[in-house]
């Protein structure tokens, strides 16, 4: 506009993005966890800020950890808790460089491994992934992330036996006073009702030992609730898309509600941001 003053270019601008960005949110959970939560981390000593990435191929792929490390239309609170999580550090206090670090041994990260079940991320031995409570143990981190399931799903696992082994992973946590923030699985393309069944199961075990929760599965039923399959998951697949043609999507876009639709990864790595953030206030910050 000529003749415009600066400043109110850039309010108008920041306006606009605000708009585009208003009816995005992460859905909400229908239970508090924050006083459990509370009691937990006041019984941990891990070190300030270390946030694990814990799971298989959809935790490993680096454009799960693509937007909290290089990704556009970071808010301030994002930046804020991503340097709380020492994003960018590339070291053992960063979950995200953890996560998807190509280890030597092939076909897994420090944190997570392809192909993983819950059961091989208790026992470790898989690609010489270590056990799980040896991985807790040595990085001492205060939340982990943790994303298991869909493998299990792939090999026909019964629903009570991957409730069990979830149940154990959430235990090794809360009995170090780590705060786990459990996440469903997305859909699976050929195992959609056990999927479906192992995330009821684990939004019930979450609710009666009132831990956060990602629900993931959910938020892509949000968003594409009869075309995901292609979209916001590989076609014919069980991983998360990085790339779409529609709308230029990418796992570093700005997560606007069309980049949101066409990213499964930017989908993911924006939704863990968020929640680690909302569980830093409502956990860590109203300690101090």
């Amino acid at each position: 506009m000529p003749g415009t003053p600066l400043w109110i270019c850039l309010c108008v601008s920041c306006c606009l993005a605000a708009v585009a960005r208003a009816d995005e949110s992460s859905l909400l959970q229908d239970w508090d966890y924050a006083p459990a939560m509370r009691a937990v981390a006041a019984r941990g000593d891990g070190r300030a800020g270390v946030v694990l990435h814990m799971g298989d191929s959809i935790t490993y792929a680096s454009p799960y950890s693509a937007w909290a490390r290089a990704g556009e239309g970071h808010t301030a609170e994002d930046a804020a808790v991503l340097k709380w999580m020492h994003a960018g550090a590339n070291d053992d206090t960063d979950g995200w460089h953890l996560a998807s670090f190509d280890h030597p041994d092939g076909g897994r990260s420090y944190t997570a491994c392809g192909g993983i079940r819950a059961d091989e991320m208790l026992a470790g031995g898989k690609q010489h992934m270590p056990k799980l409570a040896d991985l807790l143990d040595r990085y001492k981190p205060q939340v982990v992330v943790v994303l298991l399931g869909t493998n299990d799903a792939s090999a026909g696992r019964p629903v009570e036996v991957y409730r069990r082994d979830m149940e154990s992973i959430v235990d090794a946590m809360l009995s170090r006073g780590i705060v786990p923030i459990v996440s469903t699985i997305p859909p699976h393309v050929h195992r959609r009702d056990l999927a479906r069944s192992y995330n009821e199961a684990l939004r019930e075990t979450a609710k009666r030992l009132h831990l956060p929760l990602i629900d993931y599965e959910r938020e892509v039923l949000k968003r594409r609730p009869d075309d995901w399959d292609g979209s916001l998951l590989a076609k014919g697949d069980v991983h998360p898309t990085a790339s779409a043609s529609a709308g230029g999507a990418t796992p570093t876009s700005s997560p606007t509600p069309d980049h949101l639709r066409n990213s499964g990864y930017l989908l993911r790595g924006w939704l863990s941001v968020k929640k680690v953030a909302e569980v830093k206030r409502a956990v860590f910050d109203s300690r101090n």
